[in-house]
């Protein structure tokens, strides 16, 4: 059976307006693999996830997000929900939101991480008050990508040490049900219907 690729874009989709590069620097400096074989190892993302990240953050000339949803279908064992769980991460910590157009010389820095923009380059900002849900249809099966979020974050030992200093995560306010972002927000496992209970107030969520 062949593995079908479908790419759908608005007629105004740019890999180059997108923050997409912004994210995957972060991702690959602040993450580390979660639960399994590789758990601990340094991140480096393939063609496809990248190129997945670059089309998710496309913007409009405005500075607008040009998707709400993005939608990633592979088959198992590809990886998607530790994707997923760096995605909920760079949500929660990173500079996941617009804030203006580089003219060049402009760099965003944090701790060891340091990203310099391209003249014409979107540049992001951490969200004020990141309120993220990992989604499924029970609640046992939001664990995947959770359990990389929580593993990244001390949860089962050391995590990624990066991410631990640089933000001040304090390990008791990472848990099973929920992880308490140090600079406000925080991060759920849940299911569908009781996020519908909720009124819809994520900042970001992933399914």
């Amino acid at each position: 059976m062949s593995d079908t690729k479908l790419l759908v874009r608005s007629p105004n989709h740019s890999r180059h307006r997108s923050l997409g590069g912004l994210a995957i620097a972060w991702i690959e400096h602040f993450c580390v693999h979660g639960p399994g074989d590789v758990q601990g190892q340094p991140i480096l993302l393939d063609d496809e996830f990248a190129g997945f990240i670059y089309d998710a953050y496309a913007l409009g000339e405005s500075g607008r997000r040009l998707y709400r949803t993005a939608f990633l279908s592979r088959s198992k064992g590809r990886a998607k929900s530790e994707l997923a769980g760096f995605l909920v991460l760079y949500e929660a910590f990173g500079p996941s939101r617009f804030a203006g157009f580089a003219k060049g010389t402009e760099e965003f820095r944090i701790g060891s991480f340091s990203y310099k923009y391209s003249a014409g380059e979107p540049m992001g900002k951490v969200v004020t008050y990141p309120f993220i849900r990992c989604l499924a249809t029970e609640e046992t099966q939001a664990g995947n990508t959770y359990d990389n979020v929580y593993y990244n974050l001390g949860g089962y030992g050391e995590g990624s040490r990066r991410l631990i200093e640089t933000y001040g995560v304090n390990k008791n306010a990472v848990g099973l049900t929920k992880i308490q972002v140090p600079a406000g927000g925080e991060i759920v496992p849940s299911t569908a219907s009781s996020a519908a209970k909720d009124g819809g107030k994520e900042s970001f969520a992933v399914f």
